[in-house]
Formats: C-alpha cells, sequence, structure tokens
C-alpha cells in the first residue's frame, strides 16, 4: 500500500440533511483506508454524522455551504468542519445539541467545539 499520510480530502456540501450520507461515506472510506477497525470506522460515521446534524440544526441558510476536511496523519485521521461562505455559530454558546456533543466527544479522542472560525476539530487515533 502506498503511504497516504499527509494526504487531505475536502468536501464541500450544501446546508442540507441529504448530504449526510455522502459525509459518512467519504469518512468511512478514508477510515477503512488508512487502517481503522470496524468498529473504529463506525465511531467516525456516527461522530460526523452527529456534527453534520449540529450544524444543519444550528445554519439555516440553505443557500450556504459548510466544508469537511479530512487530514490524515501517520497515526491519526483529523476531521475539521468549517463554515463555507460564512464562520459557524460558535457551538459553546449554546447547550441545544448537548446529546450529540456527548456522543462526539465519547466517538473520538478529541473534540474542540469552537477553534478558529468556529470550526469544529475531531480527531481520532489509530489503535486507540
Amino acid at each position: 500500500m502506498e503511504n497516504i499520510a499527509n494526504d487531505s480530502v475536502t468536501l464541500i456540501l450544501p446546508l442540507k440533511r441529504e448530504y449526510v450520507s455522502t459525509a459518512r461515506l467519504t469518512a468511512s472510506s478514508i477510515a477503512n483506508r488508512i487502517g481503522f477497525n470496524i468498529d473504529e470506522v463506525e465511531d467516525i460515521k456516527v461522530a460526523v454524522s452527529e456534527v453534520c446534524n449540529i450544524i444543519l440544526s444550528r445554519e439555516t441558510d440553505e443557500s450556504n455551504q459548510y466544508r469537511i476536511t479530512f487530514d490524515i496523519r501517520e497515526r491519526n485521521l483529523e476531521i475539521t468542519f468549517s463554515g463555507e461562505n460564512a464562520p459557524f455559530k460558535c457551538l459553546k454558546d449554546s447547550m441545544d445539541n448537548e446529546y450529540g456533543i456527548y456522543i462526539m466527544k465519547a466517538l473520538m479522542d478529541s473534540v474542540e467545539l469552537c477553534k478558529e472560525n468556529h470550526s469544529i476539530v475531531m480527531t481520532k487515533k489509530i489503535g486507540d
């Protein structure tokens, strides 16, 4: 298998629920490709779904888009969600989605809810 460490894959999706499955399938494909086991792949897919659902519940302008970047590292996968047309509303401002945030934190190794430009960053290490 060729070296894919330091590769980056980016999706730009409309703010529509119909595209959550696209994010899940992409996450699954990348996680499987870089060596996560089946349980870890499922964890990543669920966490990605939760973030997408939170974004879609908070952002109401369907003309906007959001970006998901999958950064592949030597021993981990970093997934960043950010607004494509405008920054997200900061998740720290409201706990409306407390259950979804709990799920994200339980399934991923680290979750940053309000990084630069209000982005959401999750990391999962291979083999942890």
